[in-house]
């Protein structure tokens, strides 16, 4: 069970695909929920044994931009993180503008992503390399004038 998009876009786990929406909204120095307080090594801070420090100044269930960054400037990352992460599809308009936006983000991406030792995300290849994918997968879906569905 988990999340596979078409166009080879994305496979794994429905929390890895929300780890990587975590990722490119920290890059974006926003937040998406659930809301960790994150350490100098990029790495969520523990609490307890199977805790996390969760950030008391978001609101659970809310996502939030980074300076700069909003709807009407920024379509393609209000669709990456609004849409549905077990169904429907992303048009192939909207999958260029999708690419786009999460392309400029490359770098920040890098800078901001945790270490993962396992998991759908370190098999592949980190947070840069699914970002990668996911780009290629929209680019794909666009070329052949297709939605990238989810499922």
């Amino acid at each position: 069970m988990g999340l596979d998009c078409s166009h080879d876009a994305f496979h794994g786990a429905y929390s890895a695909f929300n780890r990587f929406r975590q990722t490119v909204a920290r890059a974006m120095g926003g937040s998406f929920p659930p809301h960790y307080a994150y350490g100098m090594d990029n790495r969520p801070i523990p609490q307890g044994e199977f805790g996390l420090v969760v950030d008391p100044l978001r609101e659970d269930g809310m996502w939030y931009w980074g300076r700069g960054y909003e709807a009407d400037t920024h379509p393609g990352l209000y669709e990456f993180f609004t849409h549905s992460d077990c169904d429907g599809e992303i048009a192939p308009d909207m999958c260029l503008k999708v690419a786009d936006e999460l392309e400029a983000l490359l770098s920040d991406i890098e800078r901001v992503s945790p270490s993962e030792e396992n998991g759908h995300i370190a098999r592949a290849g980190g947070y840069v390399e699914v970002t990668k994918r996911f780009i290629a997968g929209c680019r794909a879906a666009a070329a052949a004038g297709e939605p990238l569905t989810f499922g």
